[in-house]
């Protein structure tokens, strides 16, 4: 009984140690242009692409606000761009912006996944799963269900000057945070790699 009782155990630490190796951010995809020349950006226009604009205004903002906090002058496309009833920006539109701001890159992030997976966590300790399961029935389990979202973005950074692609990353965030703290959570990401890679610099 005590061997089953710490085989159990050990199973029990190994799904939380999954659990928590799962959560959060990270980069799952990235690419460096090695061949771009230019020196590290410091004024950068911020576009979210989204079919919905509150969703838009709102990563924009983060993504502008963070970017200030580590010194790099930035603004956002509901700043600079009006924008039109489809929420489609013209080329034109964003060259203009960017000469009208002074900016020298242009970054762009959007959506290439979504999901949200519920899961049922037991309650109770081992008796509670014992008893349940003697009585025949999960109604006696007092466990509770939890919802995660997965969410996958990919962010491009380019040269204003030469349209060329300097940076570009795909994240994954796993989560049962709000989606305001997701966005924080990837935006965090981002910009520590574009430091790490001496990509931005303060103005």
């Amino acid at each position: 009984m005590k061997r089953s009782f710490i085989k159990w155990l050990g199973y029990l630490f190994f799904f939380v140690f999954l659990i928590i190796s799962c959560a959060g951010t990270e980069l799952t995809h990235k690419q460096v242009n090695e061949a771009y020349k230019g020196k590290p950006v410091s004024n950068i226009l911020v576009i979210a692409i989204t079919g919905n604009e509150d969703s838009r205004r709102s990563f924009e903002r983060k993504f502008v606000a963070q970017l200030k906090s580590v010194g790099v002058e930035a603004i956002s496309s509901e700043q600079a761009i009006p924008m039109p009833p489809d929420l489609e920006l013209k080329k034109e539109a964003i060259e203009n912006a960017v000469s009208r701001f002074k900016n020298d890159a242009v970054l762009i992030t959007h959506l290439i996944g979504k999901e949200e997976k519920e899961t049922f966590v037991r309650g109770g300790g081992y008796y509670g799963y014992y008893h349940s399961r003697y009585m025949g029935s999960y109604s006696h389990d007092p466990g509770y269900s939890n919802t995660s979202k997965t969410v996958r973005l990919e962010t491009n950074l380019y040269d204003v000057k030469t349209e060329q692609l300097i940076w570009s990353g795909q994240s994954k965030t796993i989560s049962k945070d709000s989606k305001g703290q997701i966005i924080d959570d990837v935006i965090k990401v981002v910009i520590k790699d574009l430091q790490n890679n001496k990509l931005i610099s303060p103005k």
